[in-house]
């Protein structure tokens, strides 16, 4: 029986220091896998953002086009009426693909930031990845 309360003594303190970074392990931040222009024609300016969360679904995008132009967003929930959230758990961990597009006034370099977002609906918390930055030269 003293055996395995030292056991016990042992194991506890380690999976207390271990908790948080289970934690964060289990609802890991999505991440941009790409993001380049695939279209400029003078002003108008077309993006393909790529993103991916290894257990979560990637719902959204989010661009700021640089230099005090407008930030745009674009997101979406699935309503489902299958019990468990439908196509969640087959969606999970897949790469997730977004078109963006946008004129800008002037010419000129501008450095646009592009972040993936992930979760948000149901009882999974939103999350957003760290930032990718790229520069758009406008002529």
């Amino acid at each position: 029986m003293r055996g395995a309360a030292i056991l016990i003594g042992a194991v506890l303190p380690a999976a207390v220091v271990a908790g948080p970074a289970l934690a964060e392990r289990s609802n890991a931040r999505p991440a941009v896998l790409s993001a380049r222009v695939v279209s400029a024609d003078g002003g108008a300016v077309s993006l393909r953002v790529v993103g991916r969360d290894a257990d979560d679904v990637v719902r959204g995008v989010e661009v700021r086009w640089g230099a005090a132009q407008p930030a745009l967003g674009e997101s979406a929930c699935e309503v489902s009426s299958r019990r468990g959230g439908g196509d969640d758990e087959r969606r999970r961990g897949r790469r997730a693909s977004f078109r963006l597009s946008y004129v800008y006034p002037a010419a000129g370099d501008y450095t646009v930031t592009v972040r993936a977002i992930s979760g948000g609906c149901g009882a999974r918390p939103q999350q957003r990845s760290a930032p990718r930055r790229l520069t758009v030269h406008v002529r």
